[in-house]
């Protein structure tokens, strides 16, 4: 990503751009990766302007109610095509644009929202849209509208940013685990099938959290009491499962190790007590 001093996209219904230049590069920065990190972009981010029109031509339509001044989705339409025929006065060479470009919508397009065709098709249904709404609705909820989107795209970004921060610190925990996460102290469990063992008091019960292969070959991250464990002589396979590793962040049983050692409040124990 190079940097640029060229807004992302100009404004349409308020005054100035309403994300800076290198906004990406900035919000990754922040997130903690370096600004050159490579984030693949959210889907909800737009790609360029055309994607950005159509998105925001979308959230015109969809917010309806009184927050537009329409209260109906048939009010909408009755809208849009009474408007239409009078749109074109500025486009004296084909002054039935606005008309046949209304005349593409479908009422499901107008009603939910959510526009069809190819992306050129798209495009010129949204800038329909957008030149309608400057017409027929209030300035004050455009540039609401337009100011919530940017925001959105900010959040989808940071989002992404954020993910991919977890994603690299669950990678760098895979290749060294740490000796110590919140009160987890790591240990030599001295059994082939384990990984890697983490051992603490979690609210009142001697435990282990560890990745180990399973009998079927794939690596799984469960927690046991250590009496368990103990009786078992440190065969996971082997030892009654307390509980699941289980994390929202990240694929794999490292990252539902790391999510499950992140969890829980617990006390250090000793080595020597294992």
């Amino acid at each position: 990503m190079l940097p640029t001093d060229e807004p992302p996209f100009d404004p349409i219904f308020v005054d100035e751009p309403l994300l800076i230049p290198n906004y990406k590069e900035t919000i990754i920065s922040k997130v903690g990766l370096p600004f050159y990190a490579d984030v693949d972009r959210p889907d909800e981010a737009p790609a360029d302007e055309r994607e950005r029109t159509i998105d925001l031509a979308e959230r015109i339509l969809r917010a309806g109610g009184v927050r537009t001044g329409f209260g109906h989705h048939e009010e909408v339409r009755t809208s849009m095509e009474s408007w239409a025929p009078d749109a074109g006065e500025d486009r004296d060479a084909d002054p039935g644009y606005w008309r046949s470009s209304v005349l593409l919508m479908s009422p499901q397009e107008m009603n939910f929202g959510q526009l069809d065709g190819e992306p050129e098709q798209k495009h010129k249904k949204a800038k329909t849209v957008l030149a309608w709404a400057a017409d027929c609705i209030d300035s004050d909820v455009l540039q609401e509208i337009e100011r919530s989107q940017a925001e959105d795209i900010k959040q989808a970004w940071r989002d992404a940013a954020e993910a991919e921060l977890t994603q690299s610190k669950i990678e760098q925990f895979a290749e060294e685990p740490p000796e110590e996460l919140d009160g987890w102290q790591r240990f030599d469990a001295g059994h082939d099938a384990v990984e890697v063992a983490y051992v603490a008091d979690n609210h009142g019960t001697p435990s282990v959290a560890a990745v180990f292969e399973a009998a079927d070959g794939d690596l799984e991250a469960h927690e046991f009491t250590l009496e368990a464990w103990d009786e078992n002589d440190g065969n996971p396979r082997e030892a009654r499962l307390n509980r699941y590793c289980v994390t929202t962040d990240g694929d794999g049983a490292y990252a539902r190790l790391r999510s499950h050692l992140l969890t829980f409040e617990v006390e250090p124990i000793e080595r020597l007590e294992v």
